[in-house]
């Protein structure tokens, strides 16, 4: 039997067969290094401890419990050199014991990506949680209709997304991206003609659509501010660039 199944296997045994009390969060990660981890919450309160300030349903309350990245760190996670390329290909799913279910990409939770904090927790207000929200729940503070807050919370599984984020498609703009949004308002002409070429069509000293060198079907349009002579129509690499739309995709122009 494969260690996710057997990891999969455990933790039901863990939460309604052979270990009912203490309750306990089944925890997946991506790789077949281990039996994943289930943790009571006495076993979270030896993770650092955190108090946070939400808004549920339009009151403030204090839940205390733990970074949700802290948790997962007991397990296989997408991040290190190995998963550079990859690890937005990987999403994080919360289930919770009624079914309810919240998808979260791995690069909204992981430091190096952003600086989002989530939470397992285990107490408001002081007090451990209901039965109809705990004994475990996830909070997400900010969101304004806690569409992701899960209650009862009993499975955290790192997944591979194998649409829309790890096709072939996907990894080449994700790659390519970076250079598409390097060129900025204030830069020259110059500057802009090293990652764009020029395209066929109606154009102006002031004004040009450009095509990337890579892929002649992702465009931008750009503004200038002459360089020199304002009336000259002759185009300088030393135009500075005034305004520049985001990539987008278009058919070629032929003139």
């Amino acid at each position: 039997m494969p260690i996710r199944n057997v990891a999969l296997l455990l933790c039901v045994l863990l939460n309604i067969g052979l270990c009912q009390n203490p309750p306990r969060i089944c925890i997946e990660g991506i790789t077949e290094r281990g039996p994943g981890w289930a943790p009571s919450a006495s076993e979270l309160a030896l993770l650092p401890q955190r108090t946070i300030t939400a808004t549920d349903h339009g009151t403030q309350v204090t839940f205390q419990g733990v970074l949700l990245t802290d948790v997962l760190g007991k397990v296989a996670t997408p991040t290190g050199e190995k998963y550079h390329k990859t690890a937005a290909s990987y999403y994080v799913a919360a289930e919770g014991r009624d079914g309810y279910r919240a998808l979260f990409a791995w690069a909204e939770l992981d430091p190096s990506f952003i600086d989002k904090a989530v939470y397992v927790v285990t107490k408001r207000d002081g007090k451990p949680l209901s039965e109809e929200d705990g004994p475990f729940q996830l909070v997400v503070p900010g969101e304004k209709r806690n569409a992701r807050w899960v209650r009862q919370l009993n499975l955290l599984r790192i997944e591979p997304n194998p649409t829309p984020y790890g096709s072939e498609q996907a990894r080449w703009i994700r790659a390519n991206l970076p250079e598409l949004e390097s060129i900025k308002v204030g830069m020259t002409r110059g500057e802009l003609l090293k990652v764009f070429m020029e395209e066929g069509g109606i154009s102006f000293r002031t004004w040009h659509r450009y095509v990337y060198r890579k892929c002649g079907f992702v465009k931008v349009d750009v503004e200038f501010a002459p360089a020199g002579d304002p009336s000259s129509f002759k185009e300088s690499p030393d135009d500075r660039i005034t305004k520049i739309s985001k990539p987008y995709l278009e058919l070629s122009i032929l003139d």
